[in-house]
């Protein structure tokens, strides 16, 4: 069954490639993570593909793709392998070198990458809703609601549950009645300004609240807490640098004072 679970993803993202073959790097990320998401995994397949690809990424299926798709040796041997980069205006594209593109081909792929934001928009969302499916799955939650604009996990026995809401970036977010008690999911940036920023101005309001800040690094497939702690150990456990929020109360809370 994996073995066309693994045709279905390699297919799309062989139909993607044909389409893009000059991608950058953000859009082949959100892009994989809607390929596995259209292939519709059980835990069963999940777990064979993890396997399969192994490695420090295989946290997230999606991330894992991404990487092996990157690598020298991808599990889809139908897909181009991408072995060049170029930076254009700061954003990072991927093709093969043996592509024979001039700069006419490149501006053309950084406007088809400026048209696609909206689409790309939506996606994160998507994806960050499967990561955190992913990773609170990992903990023993399940997903229990998400049809009010937050998504509500269940644990294990359904005694407990956690409410978390999604933003696209950091300066999205906003701390509305409502929301205290809940989990705020953002993806990780280039900068951390943008996170300075928001823990000086709003990070003593989030704590008050209870409002938890996490953030995810949707390539290696990662969440860690900004602001605010899990109560739940299991929770907890998952996170890659859990000692992440306490660093930033420490280092970057003295500029407060």
């Amino acid at each position: 069954m994996t073995e066309k679970k693994i045709e279905l993803v390699g297919g799309c993202l062989s139909a993607l490639l044909a389409e893009k073959e000059i991608i950058a790097r953000y859009e082949l990320l959100q892009r994989v993570y809607d390929c596995v998401r259209r292939a519709d995994l059980t835990s069963e397949e999940r777990e064979e593909l993890q396997a399969i690809l192994g490695g420090k990424h295989a946290a997230s299926v999606a991330s894992g793709i991404f990487f092996n798709v990157l690598s020298g040796e991808p599990i889809f041997i139908k897909l181009p392998k991408l072995d060049s980069v170029i930076q254009i205006n700061g954003v990072i594209f991927h093709f093969v070198h043996t592509g024979g593109y001039a700069d006419p081909d490149f501006a053309k792929a950084y406007e088809k990458f400026n048209s696609s934001q909206e689409e790309l928009h939506h996606l994160v969302r998507l994806n960050l809703a499967d990561l955190l499916t992913e990773f609170m799955g990992r903990a023993g939650y399940a997903l229990a609601d998400g049809s009010s604009g937050k998504l509500t996990f269940n644990g294990p026995g359904g005694d407990k549950s956690l409410d978390f809401r999604i933003f696209t970036s950091i300066q999205e977010v906003e701390l509305v009645e409502g929301m205290e008690g809940s989990v705020v999911i953002v993806p990780h940036g280039e900068s951390p300004g943008p996170f300075i920023s928001f823990f000086q101005e709003k990070g003593k309001e989030a704590e008050e609240g209870e409002i938890k800040i996490w953030v995810a690094n949707m390539e290696e497939g990662t969440i860690d807490p900004f602001i605010g702690y899990p109560r739940d150990m299991a929770i907890y456990k998952q996170f890659k640098n859990p000692r992440m929020a306490m660093m930033i109360k420490t280092n970057w809370g003295r500029r407060m004072e």
